[in-house]
């Protein structure tokens, strides 16, 4: 049970860190804003409010050490994560199940606030950007998974 609360938090640790996170909320928030009522909308505003506060107080708590482990190049992500969590204080440790708990919460009385029409609406758009044909393509244009490594061959006899 330790270990799956463990994993929660590493996952958690993930989210907080990845600045593009909040690109992707406020594109998404963007998208659906209009279908929400004011109160809705307040409610959503509210919790970004309380959850970005107790993100900076989460990054002001942490140490010298452990801003040094979130800069080091050298490790994977992975490794990042776990050796941050193995050096959080119990303060820190609190901080990260407080705010778990927070988004579990707030999740769920926003679903409670939602209309039959409104969640066929949002899963009708959510599924239209999921089926999306430019879906995962950058802003230059398609990937190239060979990542410039193919050679111009001369085909034929």
């Amino acid at each position: 049970m330790k270990f799956r609360t463990n994993i929660h938090q590493l996952i958690f640790l993930g989210f907080i860190f990845c600045a593009t996170l909040m690109q992707a909320q406020s594109s998404g928030y963007e998208l659906i804003s209009k279908e929400l009522t004011k109160e809705q909308q307040r409610l959503l505003a509210k919790e970004k409010e309380i959850l970005k506060a107790n993100r900076e107080a989460f990054k002001a708590s942490l140490s010298k050490d452990q801003l040094a482990i979130l800069r080091n190049k050298s490790l994977s992500k992975a490794q990042i994560r776990k050796q941050l969590m193995a050096s959080f204080t119990k303060t820190q440790r609190d901080l990260v199940k407080n705010q778990q708990m927070r988004l579990r919460q707030t999740r769920e009385s926003f679903r409670k606030t939602l209309t039959k029409e409104q969640r066929n609406v949002l899963k009708e758009r959510i599924d239209k950007i999921r089926n999306a044909k430019d879906r995962g393509e950058l802003k230059d244009g398609p990937r190239n998974n060979a990542g410039g490594r193919q050679k111009n061959r001369k085909r034929g006899n």
